[in-house]
């Protein structure tokens, strides 16, 4: 049993409390956060044992703790921590940059793994902190010189245990792997809504007519403001050599644009590239996923969930797809094993309905 403390509870800090408080592994979960608010919050409701107003020895007894904060307190933080935990407790972090950070923990006194989750950052808050945010999501694990093999043992059950799946990478490629996985699209996604914003009109057509593909592309744009621009302050050199190369794919696409020949070709690689890797898990599977054609009209969902239920299916989630121009469908269903799929795809045909597995 491991005793937990978190530093920072908002979204992705309260999330992890509750992902951890609701595992067999741990014993209790102390946190800090500067919202006072929050942690009474959490504390009520039963997801933390106790809180402190401050960084102090509160955290003496954790075996490990979590920094949940901005990327540019990390290394602050970790200073800190090392003053107050006990000699084997692990400190490790869920920043999205690590250079830094990795850099700041040779100092440490204590044993340190860098930790990043790659799981949504649209929201912020306590509040919209979510029990099953890390299941089957990517949680990367990136050795430092103070990391042991304990330590990233340790990290790694605590992983496992809130149903993410660990991925570890050498620090001299995450900064550059996230830059271009996460970070240039991020900043692509801020610079396509500033776009619209400045060549709208008055009566904000555009906006008004951005649904489906754009709304896609740039939701991630509603991501924190202060987090986002910490992270591009904190992973700068990585994220200009990334969009340095960007710069050079659109401005290739801007010289052959009247070349059908290429303008195809580059779109059909990219296609076929996009195509390999949809919903692709670690075991190289698609999800367990159906699509389903269904009339907007009552009680028509509730037909399909009792249909499933009737026949001992159980659903893992359900969406209404409001977005269907590269969807079949306007019901999206994923289900808890491929046999409980198939099962469904047989029923539902022979029920009538129009149905896709999500290849």
């Amino acid at each position: 049993m491991y005793n937990i403390g978190i530093i920072g509870l908002g979204f992705l800090g309260g999330s992890l409390a509750k992902s951890l408080k609701s595992t067999d592994i741990v014993n209790k979960i102390i946190a800090y956060d500067i919202d006072i608010d929050s942690l009474k919050l959490a504390k009520n409701e039963n997801v933390i044992t106790d809180y402190s107003d401050k960084i102090d020895d509160k955290f003496y007894e954790c075996d490990i703790v979590f920094i949940c904060t901005p990327v540019k307190y990390i290394p602050i933080i970790e200073q800190e921590l090392d003053k107050v935990v006990n000699e084997n407790c692990i400190i490790t972090d869920t920043g999205s940059t690590k250079k830094k950070i990795i850099e700041q923990s040779k100092k440490l006194h204590r044993e340190f793994v860098g930790g990043h989750p790659m799981v949504g950052s649209e929201r912020s808050g306590y509040k919209t902190s979510k029990e099953f945010l890390f299941e089957n999501s990517y949680y990367i694990i990136t050795k430092s010189p103070k990391s042991t093999d304990r330590a990233i043992n340790t990290l790694k059950d605590l992983i496992l245990a809130i149903k993410a799946i660990p991925i570890i990478i050498d620090e001299d490629k995450h900064d550059y792997i996230t830059a271009t996985i996460s970070h240039v699209p991020h900043v692509i996604a801020f610079s396509l809504v500033s776009l619209v914003k400045q060549l709208d009109d008055k009566n904000e057509t555009m906006k008004n007519l951005a649904a489906g593909g754009f709304k896609d592309i740039t939701r991630i744009a509603s991501s924190d403001p202060l987090m986002w621009e910490n992270i591009c302050s904190e992973n700068k050199d990585e994220i200009l050599k990334i969009l340095s190369i960007f710069k050079e794919i659109i401005n290739q696409f801007e010289q052959n644009i009247s070349n059908s020949e290429i303008t195809y070709n580059f779109i059909d690689s990219a296609k076929k590239y996009r195509d390999s890797f949809i919903n692709k898990k670690v075991n190289g599977n698609t999800m367990p996923e159906l699509n389903i054609n269904i009339k907007d009209e009552n009680g028509a969902l509730a037909k399909i969930v009792n249909i499933l239920s009737d026949n001992d299916i159980g659903i893992k989630n359900i969406e209404i797809l409001n977005n269907r121009e590269n969807n079949y469908g306007v019901l999206k269903i994923v289900f808890y094993t491929y046999e409980q799929m198939e099962k469904a795809y047989k029923i539902l045909k022979e029920f009538g309905y129009e149905v896709k597995e999500n290849t």
